[in-house]
């Protein structure tokens, strides 16, 4: 049996160099208990005053190639005592193994590395996350205080992944079970591709973060509604996450709302249509319209061979239900490609598929997309996408085609939610807030005009709980501003009943004062455009008589009547 050579430190060191130097944590416990090592201590202020990691393990790996050789087995066996020191036994094994712990593999450090940026967008590693990887000794104390010391959940991330790839190969699979530990399983996914939990779609995101942030949060109202609790109740948000939006300070709704969508940012899809649920169920459906839209149901009906339009073949529907929510949510497989570009171009998306009789949710961004998408359907060419995206796929099962039903009344309920939930107009808020002082001064809330609106619970407890007066007066103020335009006509129609005519001619956009210029005004300022510009019909109906005047739409042969402008 041939005789086994002992390799020295330098040779070691040489062999394995590129390895060590991802995967040597030069921690200040490792430097520190190299200080104790022989010609090694002579090195270490050299080696600190290094700026990166990376530098600081070439720095040490090049001074343990130059080692003498008289004292090599000497200087390892103290860098192997260092190691194992500082937590680090996955490193000392490529000198001496004692137990099975390796190098994180090529593979697991390949894929965090090409995983990084993602990693960074939904990594939570502030609520939960540090304390689970610490307490299971994946990470030491030192590294969770690293992690915590950064200024931003981003940064935070950047330096879990960091850290985690100079853990050993057996931390990957205890950082995956940490993620689903800490209702985190749509990052694991990125990383296993396995799980129920998917990343939030890129485009959520992008009008969480920026196109329509700002909107966002003055039109949230996260203080007097009870969002808070129903995230909680539907699992979005830890109690470690409700703490955190609660306890902020200033305790307003905009630095409120500001967490929130941080927070909603990094969650899972399935988690941001519970968000989506949350603002409904708080009478915050105009915030749901600005954010994604409104949605049109449509039933999609198997025929087989037989000739028989949803003829009974449980199964068959039930893969092809699973199909379709794994290509148009999972993958983007080539299949759907086409149909997702044209829903897509036409300001549409599938936001939920539902068994039984397969259902398919739509949501349309705006009305203009609502009309699109209606053509779409009425020409045929929607159904004939669909059928050429899932049918091919299930032919040998006796599947002949597809046929997509949607009423008419799913599309009159999409065109009057858009009506009806339109949020308060730039001009009616920027009155209403300008107004905001003398209203704390001189408006009147009792609960005469209280009952004269439309508040839910939270909403009228959190005004008649306010304390002053005038602190009333400004929590109705603040609530109104986030609700739908209707409420503010609703203020205006009840300050006028309450024989606070001062008060109602206050909060009315100052362009307004000459009545017989009112529709031609509101109708084509700039803020306005938006809102009624995508309207297949417009008309205004002045009443002398009426606080208010109505722009009345028309979609489909159906008169939907919003309430918006005041006389």
């Amino acid at each position: 049996m041939p005789k086994t050579i002992k390799m020295t430190l330098t040779q070691i060191t040489k062999q394995n160099f590129s390895r060590l130097l991802r995967s040597v944590d030069p921690s200040p416990d490792l430097l520190g208990r190299l200080r104790l090592v022989p010609f090694v201590e002579d090195r270490i202020r050299s080696i600190r005053e290094q700026h990166t990691d990376d530098q600081k393990n070439d720095a040490l790996l090049n001074v343990l190639c130059e080692v003498p050789h008289d004292i090599q087995e000497s200087v390892m066996n103290g860098f192997i005592s260092a190691l194992r020191g500082s937590g680090q036994d996955h490193v000392a094994n490529v000198f001496h193994r004692i137990s099975d712990e390796d190098l994180m593999s090529g593979e697991h450090y390949k894929l965090l590395a090409a995983q990084k940026l993602s990693l960074c967008q939904f990594l939570n590693s502030r609520d939960g996350l540090t304390r689970c990887l610490t307490s299971s000794n994946v990470f030491s104390e030192t590294d969770g205080r690293k992690i915590l010391s950064k200024a931003g959940l981003d940064d935070m991330a950047e330096e879990t992944v960091n850290i985690l790839l100079r853990k050993s190969d057996s931390s990957f699979d205890k950082f995956v079970s940490a993620l689903n530990q800490t209702n985190q399983s749509h990052v694991a996914y990125i990383l296993t591709g396995e799980g129920s939990g998917r990343p939030l779609k890129e485009e959520h995101r992008r009008r969480l973060l920026s196109s329509s942030r700002d909107k966002l949060v003055n039109m949230m109202d996260s203080t007097t509604t009870g969002l808070v609790s129903s995230l909680m109740s539907k699992g979005v948000f830890s109690s470690v996450e409700e703490q955190r939006v609660t306890s902020v300070q200033p305790n307003t709704n905009y630095d409120r709302n500001e967490i929130i969508l941080n927070l909603i940012s990094r969650k899972s899809q399935s988690d941001f249509f519970y968000f989506i649920s949350a603002l409904n169920d708080t009478g915050q459906t105009h915030v749901v319209v600005k954010l994604i839209g409104a949605d049109v149901v449509a039933k999609i009906k198997t025929v087989y061979e037989s000739g028989i339009p949803g003829g009974h073949m449980p199964d068959v529907d039930a893969e092809l239900i699973e199909y379709i929510i794994r290509e148009m949510f999972q993958r983007n497989g080539e299949e759907v490609k086409e149909l997702n570009k044209l829903l897509s171009s036409n300001g549409v998306a599938v936001s939920d598929v539902r068994q039984g009789c397969i259902q398919v949710t739509f949501t349309c961004k705006t009305v203009k997309s609502l009309r699109k998408f209606h053509d779409l359907y009425d020409s045929e060419k929607l159904e004939n996408m669909i059928d050429e995206a899932f049918c091919l796929q299930f032919a040998k099962k006796g599947l002949k085609s597809l046929k997509v039903v949607i009423s008419n009344e799913q599309f009159e309920k999409c065109a009057e939610t858009f009506a009806r939930w339109i949020p308060i107009t730039p001009p009616h808020r920027k009155a209403l807030l300008s107004s905001e002082q003398w209203l704390k001064d001189n408006m009147v809330v009792n609960d005469d005009l209280l009952d004269k609106l439309s508040l839910c619970r939270r909403r009228r407890q959190a005004i008649e709980t306010a304390g002053t007066r005038k602190q009333k007066a400004q929590t109705l103020t603040d609530i109104t501003s986030r609700q739908p335009d209707s409420a503010f006509a609703q203020l205006v129609t009840a300050l006028k009943a309450t024989n606070q005519h001062e008060a109602a001619d206050m909060i009315r956009p100052t362009s307004l004062n000459n009545p017989d210029e009112q529709p031609k005004l509101l109708l084509n300022t700039p803020e306005m455009i938006p809102v009624l510009g995508e309207l297949s019909s417009v008309q205004t109906l002045c009443n002398s008589r009426l606080p208010y005047f109505a722009v009345e739409t028309t979609l489909w042969g159906k008169k939907i009547a919003s309430f918006l402008f005041l006389q």
